[in-house]
Order: structure tokens, then sequence, then C-alpha cells
């Protein structure tokens, strides 16, 4: 059964002042912030993760996050303002003054960590296989294209420039609430060509060697949304890994046998189209990257709905540059494992 997280996220928000009130009941004065009520605790975090789940439907979560870290620090200087002391002041402090004094530096600490440096993200979907499985948990590091204005996403001071090969978190375009990851392949100016399964950029063109067949570590063989491959049919196409190279650092693709390049008609009308040229038999397409936008591909060339289907990626639109696999329930080997 699914999850409906919004209907959590309500659930949240209205049990907090029911725990906020609990935690009043005994009628006790605070005057030490570190001692206001554990229930009361509670309720204001119940607050915060159900206010800002229920936000979420209109707003990039990332830049929620940083919103909401930021409200016991206004609690507190809020309170400040109105002559409350943290403790051993001479006026009993009310539930909400108690919760900022005791959390708005950790809470500040922990949203601009998340909003500047470093933030997690779950992979939702196979377009990433064989490097990225459903269930791999990951750090992305948002300071390596530059600190970047919350909910306007420019960057402020830059860093790094995106390079080809890189595994980029970005705000989908078609509805920027939502993070995407993919592989960039072009970058602003460049000319990309894709045809029958082979890349060129610039006219140069990417090698792309098999590997083998795409099996686990059993040596079932899988297919491209990594469930195993039916033995009983004959007429199973099994993916076949590719090993492919861009900036002489190596990263390995999906190739499925009998699929076409693209599906011309999924795709969607987007900005600068005029950029691009589909072949009507799905055979492949090239595309002019304008300046300030980049083009992406998931790994699994043949499972994977991106540019090739919703268009170029701005630049306020990148998020940061995936580096490593910190949590995978079902496989715990892959924990610690650096993306390529």
């Amino acid at each position: 059964m699914e999850i409906n997280w919004t209907y959590v996220a309500c659930a949240a928000l209205f049990a907090g002042p029911f725990f906020i009130w609990l935690g009043g009941r005994k009628g006790e004065a605070i005057f030490d912030a570190e001692q206001m009520p554990e229930s009361a605790l509670w309720g204001y975090f119940l607050i915060l993760i159900g206010g800002w789940g229920v936000l979420a439907q209109w707003a990039n979560p990332s830049d929620l996050f940083f919103v909401i870290m930021l409200v016991a620090a206004v609690m507190a200087l809020v309170a400040r303002l109105m002559g409350y002391k943290a403790k051993g002041g001479d006026k009993a402090l009310p539930s909400w003054a108690a919760f900022g004094f005791s959390n708005a530096l950790v809470l500040a600490l922990i949203g601009l960590g998340k909003t500047f440096v470093v933030e997690p993200m779950q992979i939702p979907s196979s377009s990433m296989r064989p490097g990225l499985v459903i269930g791999d948990f990951i750090l992305v590091n948002k300071f390596n294209y530059g600190l970047r204005v919350p909910f306007l996403n420019e960057p402020v001071i830059a860093i790094h420039h995106p390079q080809r090969g890189d595994v980029v978190v970005f705000r989908y375009p078609e509805d920027p609430k939502q993070n995407f990851i993919k592989r960039l392949i072009g970058l602003p100016g460049d000319k990309i060509d894709y045809h029958n399964k082979l890349l060129t950029i610039n006219g140069e063109s990417i090698a792309s060697n098999p590997v083998g067949e795409y099996k686990d570590k059993s040596g079932n063989r899988l297919n491209d949304n990594g469930s195993r491959v039916d033995e009983s049919y004959n007429f199973q196409a099994v993916p076949i890994v590719m090993a492919e190279t861009f900036n002489n650092k190596p990263h390995q693709t999906l190739n499925t046998p009998g699929k076409t390049t693209l599906n011309p008609y999924d795709v969607a009308s987007f900005d600068h189209k005029e950029n691009c040229k589909y072949d009507d038999d799905g055979s492949g397409f090239a595309c002019t990257i304008p300046q300030g936008h980049y083009l992406m591909l998931g790994d699994n060339r043949d499972d994977s709905r991106d540019s090739r289907y919703w268009g170029f990626v701005r630049e306020d639109q990148l998020v940061g540059k995936a580096f490593m696999i910190w949590m995978n329930f079902h496989d715990p080997a892959r924990i610690g494992t650096t993306i390529k």
C-alpha cells in the first residue's frame, strides 16, 4: 500500500498542538528553556514537519526546509525582543519561547547545511541503472555548483561549473517541485546527436563498448527495471551493459536491444524545441543546446524520461552533483559507493 505523505503531514500538523497542550497541563512555570516538557517539544517538531510536508505541495521541498529550520530562530529572536531569557530570567517562558531558545542553533545549522552544502536524496526510479538503483539513498553536493539563493536558486557565489558526465540533481522543468537525477551530456552551445544508440558531441563520437549482459551478483539476467528475466520466455531482450567515458572518467549505461532510441509521440512541447530535430521513426534526435541550458540523459538509455522528451535544464534549475550512496536497506554492500 502506497503511503499518502500529504495525509501524514496533515496528521502531524494537527497532532502538534495536542502534544503542546499535554505539555502544559501540569501548569509548571518554565524558567529554563532546556526544561520544557518533552511532549511540548515533540509537538513543535510535529508542527514544523507537518507544515513542511503540506507546503511542499506548492514549492520545492529543499527551499521550504531552509525556511522551516529557521522558524525556531525567529521564535528565539521574538522571545528575546519580548524580554524573555533562555535561562535565569524573572519571567516564566511560554513553551514556544522555550522551544526557540533550546533548538534555534541546531535547527538553523541543519537547515543551512542541507540547503547550501549537502542534501540527501532517494533514487525513485530505474532511469539511472546500472549505477543507481531504486532504494539507493545518495548525497548531493550542493556547494559544487555555487551558493544559491533559496527559491530563486540563482548562484550568488560560483564555485565550479557543471561538466559533461556529472551525475546531476536538478529541478524537473515540467514540475519544479520535484528533483530529478540524470547524467549531464551536453553543455551550453554543444551540438548533440544521438542516433541508433550512438552518441556524438560536437562531431566527436563518444566511445560506448559492450561489457556484457545485465546481471545481478548471482548471475541472474535482469530486465532494464532490475527484475529478473523470466527464462521461460524467449522473446525478452536482456539489456547490455555499456562502458562509456566522458573527460577520461568511465561509467556504465544500459542498452536494450530492439528498443528505439526514443518514442517521438511522447516528446512534449518545451522551450527552445526549435533547436532540436527528431526522426519520425524514433531512431534518434539532434539538438543544439541554447546558452544557459544543459541536456540530460538517464544511464538506462532505453528506459528513461529525460531531455529527449521534456527538453533542456536551465542553469537556475541545477541543484547539485551526486557523489555517494550513503544508504541502501536492501543491499548494504552499496553503502559508501562513489557515484561515477
